[in-house]
């Protein structure tokens, strides 16, 4: 059992955060927003969220899940998470993913080299 995170009903938690009614009406929601950006291709987010009448937010959850593809749709985008610059797809902007696939594969070095460091020197090799 669960709360649903978007309007508080309690419900038997499957598969995802929001109950069956909820998940129902984001269904419609998705298919009104592809509806739209089919007939309205140079639309931006506010225009969107207009058309469709829900808010922008809703629209950016789909898009960062996935559910939507913008590249037919080059005015609409949202803010990066980390530094605000305008993306169109998933959380961070092209700029922001690389440096954090940098600082991972940076982390990823130094842990590797802490473990090598720390096995040197413990136990013998024979033949």
């Amino acid at each position: 059992m669960a709360n649903c995170k978007r309007c508080g009903r309690i419900y038997n938690r499957l598969r995802r955060d929001i109950c069956p009614q909820c998940v129902h009406e984001e269904e419609e929601i998705f298919l009104q927003v592809r509806t739209f950006l089919k007939n309205h291709r140079n639309a931006n987010l506010q225009e969107l969220a207009e058309g469709v009448g829900v808010d922008p937010d809703i629209i950016v959850g789909m898009i960062q899940d996935g559910r939507i593809i913008l590249r037919d749709n080059p005015n609409i985008s949202y803010p990066c998470e980390k530094c605000g610059k305008p993306t169109q797809s998933g959380r961070l902007c092209a700029v922001c993913s690389a440096e954090m696939v940098r600082d991972l594969q940076i982390a990823s070095s130094e842990l590797s080299a802490q473990k090598e460091k720390s096995h040197k020197g413990k136990g013998f090799y024979s033949r």
